[in-house]
């Protein structure tokens, strides 16, 4: 990965759960080299509870290294389990900030500081490094110490009370936005901090909050509901167009997205539908489309229930008519349009099954995904990082493996 825009550059990854490690395996695509510290219980225990569930993994021997989500979010690291509570453990973590250029926590605001990792002892020992903290609801503030886990951050931003309908209760999306949308702002103020410091010289320290980066995605919403009051929740409609909506398709649970954004698209609709839509006075005008959407939407499935999503689809965008197909991960996987682009990038071995997982959004030079690592097994690199990185020699690294501090499985 010598050739991507971020090689040389080594990170240190304290993240867990979904912004943070985001943030980071996007860091490491972009050709970081990112060290993925774990402690030894990170992964759960080692032998688990007769009959007890595992969340996204298989049963079996080594479950706590297949982990689908753990995999998916942590392909181009090295991995570290270490226990960073004993001395000789909090030690080897300081020598290796020395050698980092960038710390990444999205842990609650107090957890790093408590455990004598903060910001102000790790400039002490590396006054260039570029620290992140990603708390959900940030340092500072009377929530700065509460709990914070996207399910409860995502309401906590206005997002659930924009979704669901009028005569239901709220909905939360079906995955957690303010992650998302914070794991993608750390990697542009990492990047922006690093040119920073090869210009002046000097790390930075970077405070991101999940709450606050979710509300920046919508901040137009706020400014109406200043403005004309809390706007009712609409489902899949659209507050600026009508027809706007998802319509069941023929086959079981199959289903089309279709927006007119203007007259000419609702016309062409129309046109296509040939029922004469348009010459209805109901449906003649934008503010008549909307007064009456639950007829309009009833029409347009009416027709719709007929056809093949992807037919439909591509006869609507062929008419210059917003449409899309609802997909589900087989369709997605095999999308033409998703196959011709090389999106999804297949790599395992090992502990992982080769399997294709989604790629990195950006082409670069026409390329991605060539030369990935897999992620790393809990404690995988452990010697090769305290030893190239740290110089420590085999009987050094057998004592902390001994002592506990350092491990490959986690504890029973």
């Amino acid at each position: 990965m010598t050739d991507r825009p971020l090689s040389g550059i080594r990170i240190l990854d304290f993240t867990h759960v979904w912004a943070g490690p985001l943030a980071t395996r996007i860091l490491g695509d972009l050709g970081a080299e990112v060290i993925k510290v774990e402690a030894p219980w990170a992964r759960g225990p080692a032998t688990l509870p007769s009959g007890a569930p595992v969340l996204n993994s298989d049963y079996g021997e080594d479950h706590w290294n297949r982990q689908s989500v753990t995999n998916k979010l942590n392909r181009n690291k090295l991995g570290l389990c270490i226990d960073a509570k004993p001395v000789e453990g909090h030690a080897v973590l300081m020598d290796l900030v020395k050698h980092c250029d960038v710390v990444i926590e999205n842990f609650s605001a107090s957890v790093l500081d408590s455990m004598g990792l903060g910001w102000e002892v790790l400039k002490s020992v590396n006054p260039q490094i570029i620290y992140v903290a990603m708390p959900g609801f940030g340092v500072s503030g009377c929530y700065r110490d509460f709990v914070a886990y996207g399910t409860i951050v995502e309401p906590m931003c206005g997002l659930t009370a924009f979704m669901g309908y009028s005569d239901e209760e709220p909905r939360v999306s079906a995955t957690a936005v303010p992650d998302a949308s914070a794991g993608v702002t750390a990697v542009a103020a990492v990047v922006t901090a690093l040119q920073r410091r090869d210009e002046e010289g000097v790390g930075g320290y970077i405070e991101l909050s999940l709450q606050e980066a979710a509300m920046a995605l919508f901040g137009e919403y706020f400014l109406l509901e200043q403005l004309e009051g809390t706007p009712p929740r609409i489902g899949n409609g659209h507050a600026d167009f009508a027809p706007s909506g998802v319509y069941r398709c023929a086959g079981d649970d199959e289903w089309i997205a279709i927006t007119a954004r203007d007259e000419n698209e609702w016309r062409a609709l129309a046109a296509n539908a040939g029922f004469g839509w348009e010459l209805e006075q109901r449906f003649g005008t934008l503010d008549a489309r909307h007064e009456n959407r639950a007829v309009l939407d009833q029409a347009i499935e009416s027709w719709t229930c007929s056809f093949d999503k992807i037919e439909l689809m591509t006869r609507l965008q062929n008419a210059g008519i917003c449409a899309g197909a609802v997909m589900v991960t087989p369709e997605f996987l095999q999308d033409p349009q998703v196959v011709e682009r090389q999106f999804f990038v297949e790599f395992g071995g090992e502990h992982i099954d080769t399997k294709p997982y989604p790629g990195l959004p950006v082409k670069i030079n026409d390329a991605r995904g060539q030369g990935w690592l897999r992620a790393p097994k809990l404690g995988e690199h452990n010697r090769e990082i305290l030893s190239d990185l740290l110089g420590m020699d085999d009987a050094s690294i057998d004592d902390l493996e001994r002592s506990g501090v350092l491990a490959t499985r986690p504890p029973e």
